[in-house]
Parts: structure tokens; sequence; C-alpha cells
């Protein structure tokens, strides 16, 4: 999975998010949100959290939002992350 974290850091990272680091949990903050990505080997899938500021994200206090699956193909994950990064997170 750490091809997919690398991945994932370059999509956030190409829109505009920063990678913080809190309680040495990795977050992407984007103005006052934080996200997290979240493996879930049950599902073979990512979620993405977000937390709507940062003492919600300092409290773990984090919502589930979209699911990305690792089965697809790597173009497709980064085209479905991206599109949904675009419309619902920035």
């Amino acid at each position: 999975m750490n091809d997919f974290s690398n991945i994932i850091d370059g999509v956030f990272l190409e829109l505009g998010f920063e990678i913080v680091k809190l309680d040495e949990k990795k977050l992407y903050r984007y103005k006052e949100n934080y996200y997290k990505m979240t493996y879930i080997s049950d599902f073979r899938a990512y979620v993405i959290e977000f937390a709507n500021n940062f003492k919600d994200a300092q409290n773990n206090v984090f919502e589930d939002g979209d699911t990305y699956l690792v089965d697809l193909d790597v173009d497709q994950f980064i085209k479905e992350l991206r599109a949904d990064l675009i419309k619902y997170y920035c």
C-alpha cells in the first residue's frame, strides 16, 4: 500500500493541499479543513475522512467521505480521487 500512499500524496499536493503531522498522523490540510486517508483492508479500499477545523482534527473527530478501491487501475484510482477532491473538498 506504500505505492498508493505516494500516489495519494501526489494528488493532494497537486491540488494545493498541505501535508501536516498531528500526533504522528499524516493529514492533508486545505484552508481550515483537515483530511486523512485510511486504508480498510476488509474492503480493499481507502476512505477519505474529514474534519472541519483543527480542534476536530486534534480530537480525532472525522466524518467519513468517499471510498477508493485499490483494485482499480491506478490511473482510474487517481482520476476518481482527483475528481472528488475538486468537486467536494476544495
